[in-house]
C-alpha cells in the first residue's frame, strides 16, 4: 500500500547515499530494481495508484544515480524513467490527458 511505496523509495535513497559515500553498490542492484519496480509495469502502476509522490522520489532517485556516473544503464531505461517521472507528475498535479 502506500507506505510500502515509501519503504521502496526510501530503500532505494539509501541505496543511492551507499554508492556516494562509500562506492558500495554493484551496477546490477540499480538494474535488478528498476527492472522490479519500473520496467514491470503492472507493479509500476500499483505502486503509482498506491503513492505517486514515493513512486516520483524513487524515480529521481534513479536518475540521480546515472546522472552522477553511480548507475550505468540504458538510454531506454533513461527515457522510461523520464516518462514515468512525467505520469507521477500528472497524477500528484491532478493532470488527466485521456478525459
Amino acid at each position: 500500500g502506500y507506505e510500502g511505496v515509501r519503504e521502496i523509495s526510501k530503500r532505494m535513497r539509501y541505496t543511492l547515499g551507499w554508492s556516494t559515500t562509500a562506492g558500495a553498490v554493484d551496477n546490477f542492484v540499480y538494474e535488478d530494481a528498476n527492472e522490479t519496480y519500473i520496467a514491470d509495469e503492472d507493479i509500476r502502476r500499483r505502486m503509482l495508484d498506491k503513492n505517486p509522490d514515493a513512486l516520483r522520489d524513487m524515480v529521481q532517485t534513479f536518475l540521480e544515480a546515472a546522472s552522477k556516473g553511480y548507475w550505468d544503464t540504458s538510454e531506454e531505461n533513461l527515457e522510461r524513467l523520464r516518462d514515468v517521472y512525467q505520469e507521477c507528475e500528472d497524477r500528484i498535479e491532478g493532470v488527466d490527458f485521456t478525459a
